[in-house]
């Protein structure tokens, strides 16, 4: 077989600017109040628009509830009141999205108000933070903004 020479240039151009620039990670960036959060990309099953849910008989401020998809049941959280940054009854207003991750032992799904992009992190600008108890375990600074990664498999 023979490989096409546009292939193997391209090739070339990504592993020299991986070498460059380092490894590189993907996160789906969204808002919570002014600040903006990173959710792994390995981790990002689906988002949803946002959907009824059904509310469960405990009171835990940060679940809203759980979702049928497709058969499949599954919990979802609140974000903003899981980084202490708001109250699960803003989510009613049925304004924002679901964002169906998976930890890697099970699928659940985070409310936010506001997602915005897909953004690549060199992993060598993630600087981490050193407290084992916080659902954010990074940060990264990009042209003066603090964004803030989470790692999901801290959400109880």
């Amino acid at each position: 077989m023979q490989l096409n020479e546009d292939i193997i240039n391209g090739l070339q151009e990504a592993l020299e600017e991986r070498r460059i620039k380092g490894p590189r990670s993907s996160y789906l960036l969204v808002q919570v109040g002014e600040q903006k959060f990173g959710i792994q990309m390995s981790q990002v099953v689906e988002v949803l628009e946002s959907r009824r849910w059904n509310p469960l008989p405990v009171n835990r401020p940060n679940i809203l509830g759980v979702v049928n998809l497709r058969g499949v049941v599954f919990t979802i959280y609140h974000l903003a009141s899981l980084l202490g940054k708001g109250s699960a009854g803003e989510a009613e207003s049925g304004q924002g999205c679901i964002i169906v991750v998976f930890d890697g032992r099970r699928r659940f799904g985070l409310w936010v108000e506001k997602m915005l992009y897909v953004q690549d992190f060199p992993t060598n600008d993630l600087h981490a933070l050193n407290d084992a108890q916080l659902l954010v375990t990074h940060l990264c600074v990009v042209e003066q903004e603090s964004i803030l990664m989470m790692d999901i498999k801290r959400v109880a």
